[in-house]
């Protein structure tokens, strides 16, 4: 049915008296083209190009487009009807005539012109531009499944590795820490006199701290306090009542000294370092939280309390 509908179109053609060139020319289509389509050829390229072409055939002969279409398509189908076209050797008859004739032997064709085709057998059998467009690639799924796996295994490897290098940094450090040696330069006397009385608040006179400090050279307890960041301590010398009660600035540090031992107290756990004579003094969990309070620190180091 589909040359039937061809030689239909070439039958319109001539009656029109237009050439297959003439259409060529307007159209811009190939003429091979124009003539696959008159002859009933219709796979020489994809189904979008083949309704464009014969819309534009329908126009250069001054045809109904949608008309020419919907015959296309119930051709394809199967269920074309042939057009009649009045004798070409009638006598008297002009060409809009013999057209005239052809077009009221189809009234009943144009009266569905505009209306879709929907049959039976269009169910089974659709025209190509009513089926499921495919990509015009192929997408390689396998493959990037492939890669996709090697990807995700490659960073859990490295994922593996740095948190076995984690471990291993922290346990290093647990096992090193108790024997990190005091980066603290110890100030001078007078240094610490000095800012002792600028630094600590009014609960504690400078007479008495410098009391207190000029004890370094004959106690045999020396306890250096390092601040990481602004901190406020209290310590308490031996069995005195009275407390060393201030603020140390981040980065700066003192040194106190007693005969026994210290009570030392922070406002910050994580923020302050102790040296007993020098040696680093690791802080017992029990002061993990945010503070230390009465922490007690003797010649054996802190006391377990």
């Amino acid at each position: 049915m589909l040359k039937q509908f061809g030689q239909d179109l070439k039958k319109l053609r001539e009656l029109r008296g237009i050439s297959v060139a003439e259409i060529s020319a307007e159209s811009r289509i190939n003429p091979k083209f124009l003539y696959n389509i008159e002859n009933g050829i219709f796979d020489f390229v994809p189904e979008t190009y083949i309704r464009s072409f014969i819309k534009a055939y329908a126009k250069a002969i001054d045809e109904n487009e949608n008309q020419i279409l919907n015959e296309y398509d119930k051709a394809k189908a199967g269920f074309y009807a042939k057009r009649k076209f009045a004798s070409d050797d009638a006598p008297k008859l002009t060409v809009d005539e013999k057209l005239r004739i052809s077009v009221l032997d189809n009234e009943k064709e144009k009266e569905k012109a505009e209306e879709p085709v929907y049959q039976e057998s269009i169910k089974e059998n659709k025209p190509d531009y009513m089926k499921p467009k495919t990509p015009s690639y192929d997408y390689d799924y396998e493959n990037d499944n492939k890669k996709s796996s090697i990807v995700r295994k490659i960073l859990l490897g490295v994922l593996i590795l740095a948190i076995c290098a984690g471990i291993y940094f922290l346990v290093d450090y647990l096992n090193h820490s108790g024997d990190k040696k005091s980066d603290v330069k110890p100030k001078s006397f007078n240094e610490i006199s000095s800012e002792y009385e600028n630094k600590i608040s009014g609960k504690i006179d400078s007479t008495r701290i410098k009391d207190s400090l000029k004890t370094l050279a004959v106690d045999s307890l020396r306890l250096t306090i390092k601040a990481l960041k602004d901190i406020k301590i209290k310590v308490y010398i031996d069995d005195e009542t009275s407390a060393i009660d201030g603020e140390i600035a981040a980065k700066d540090s003192i040194i106190v000294s007693a005969k026994s031992q210290f009570r030392f107290s922070a406002n910050a756990n994580q923020s302050v370092e102790i040296y007993l004579n020098g040696r680093y003094l690791r802080k017992p969990t029990s002061t993990s939280g945010t503070s230390i309070k009465n922490l007690v620190i003797n010649k054996d180091g802190i006391v377990t309390q």
